[in-house]
């Protein structure tokens, strides 16, 4: 129990580091988990308790046979009765059924998650550097009303960046947004659309809204669907205009063209609102999760709507993440103080959207693996152990005319049996169970029929395995040295 302990330690720490690197952004902390002293106190506690245990009631049932159990049994190689082969058999019965369990579950987890990683985005995420910059209101202050939200100094502080990262070799195209996609941030706002009346007490249209620069569409490789993008003209001295995605077209003008169309932040019943004119529409973008349908959305010049957060996105031709350093060196070469931080590029950032999905079939994963060797271990004891128990039954067999295959068919057929009642309780099992997944799941169903079969076919052929190999020595035993076999 103690070398069993020792040997699960080291497979713990061993996990524990593997477990820290899948899901080193999404658990809160999970770098300040280590395998401490109490740790390793508890599991001796419970090596030794579980080895007393399970050692204790087999020695206990050994210890006082009942009479007429051996009499029954006369000279045939044990005193322990049939009943105690049922109770491990039923235990033999319980790995397979847990297993198939878990192993039904990680496959599902498996194909959801492949299913996920093949979802298009809307946006090309490949060769992207990210890189967050935060301006301080003290040295970039910003005026804001209900149309505009201006800052002259922090506008310039943002073109100027742009034009000096976009002149580094290599950047095929640079621009700022608010937010990224999949990043796990949102930000939203209310707006009001021309002609459309909306009563007192029911809420107006709001959706979610990006900030960004004109080259920002071209850097994701968004679509422009109709209209146009953004320019440098679009600025607070031009008449405001606003680009939407398909999604929110599609929403608030489904049997209309939406271009033309005007909305604002003011309110539309105060004399002489400020209209913003929609000017573009763009393909829908999976900002909220690769899982979720893509939500409407807006998007605001930057030089119209000033923000002091933004993220620079930047293109290139080669590994985005050589800039990191050139990019730094631009930035800080227009204001010495000025930091970058969270820089990144936006394959990780998807990534580490899908993280969460990634560490749940990597859990569930390692458990089926485990219930697997178990339940593999398990067949072969217990067949291991018939095949000594019926050595001198198989060597009457064969001294009576027996082949070899016939011996074969006896032991792998109690395998059979086994693995059939324990694979009908797992199915069974795996049926009540598995729509705890279905919050987990995309574009796989609870009772997805391929998942079933093939996790069916796989642990059948891996149990009736490991019982082939005792069924296979005890078909190639003397016959005479089974008959004088005893136990």
């Amino acid at each position: 129990a103690l070398a069993g302990a020792a040997a699960g330690v080291v497979l713990s720490v061993w996990g524990l580091e593997l477990l820290k690197q899948v899901g080193a952004r999404t658990v809160p902390r999970l770098a300040e988990v280590n395998v401490d002293l109490l740790v390793l106190v508890v599991t001796a506690v419970v090596a030794v308790g579980t080895g007393i245990l399970f050692g204790l009631i087999p020695a206990l049932a050994t210890a006082k046979p009942e009479l007429t159990e051996v009499l029954k049994e006369g000279g045939r190689s044990s005193t322990v009765g049939a009943h105690r082969n049922q109770v491990r058999n039923w235990l033999v019965i319980a790995e397979i059924a847990s297993a198939l369990v878990l192993l039904v579950g990680a496959g599902l987890l498996l194909k959801s998650y492949v299913w996920v990683q093949n979802v298009d985005p809307g946006f090309d995420r490949r060769h992207v550097l990210t890189v967050e910059v935060n301006l301080p209101d003290t040295k970039y202050p910003q005026r804001e009303n209900a149309d505009y939200r201006e800052g002259e100094a922090m506008i310039n502080f943002w073109n100027e960046a742009l034009r000096r990262v976009q002149q580094l070799p290599g950047v095929e195209a640079a621009g700022f947004a608010t937010i990224l996609p999949l990043s796990g941030s949102n930000s939203d706002s209310s707006f009001s659309i021309e002609g459309r009346v909306v009563g007192k007490n029911e809420p107006g249209p709001d959706e979610e809204i990006r900030i960004v620069t004109p080259d920002y569409f071209r850097v994701l490789k968004t679509p422009l669907l109709s209209g146009r993008l953004f320019v440098e003209t679009d600025n607070t001295h031009a008449p405001g205009v606003v680009i939407i995605n398909e999604a929110l077209a599609k929403k608030y003008w489904p049997n209309e063209e939406a271009l033309g169309k005007r909305i604002t932040f003011s309110n539309p019943r105060k004399p002489d609102p400020k209209w913003l004119t929609i000017v573009g529409i763009v393909r829908s973008v999976r900002h909220r999760g690769l899982d979720l349908d893509p939500a409407p959305e807006y998007y605001l010049p930057l030089a119209q709507r000033a923000e002091s957060s933004m993220i620079l996105t930047v293109r290139s031709a080669q590994d985005p993440g050589t800039l990191t350093s050139a990019i730094r060196r631009e930035i800080q070469s227009i204001d010495p103080d000025q930091p970058i931080a969270n820089v990144r590029t936006l394959e990780t950032v998807t990534a580490d959207s899908i993280a969460p999905r990634r560490m749940s079939m990597v859990l569930l994963g390692a458990f089926a693996g485990v219930a697997l060797l178990l339940a593999s271990v398990g067949i072969y004891g217990v067949i291991s152990y018939l095949v000594v128990q019926r050595t001198h039954e198989i060597g009457v067999r064969m001294a009576l005319g027996a082949q070899r295959s016939d011996v074969l068919r006896l032991i792998v057929g109690h395998a059979a049996k086994l693995v059939g009642i324990g694979t009908a309780i797992g199915l069974v099992l795996a049926f009540l169970s598995t729509r705890l997944l279905s919050v987990l799941l995309y574009n796989v169903g609870a009772f997805d029929l391929t998942t079933f079969l093939f996790v069916t076919i796989a642990l059948a052929a891996v149990a009736l395995l490991a019982s082939y190999i005792p069924a296979l020595r005890a078909a190639r035993a003397d016959p005479v040295a089974a008959l004088g076999h005893d136990v």
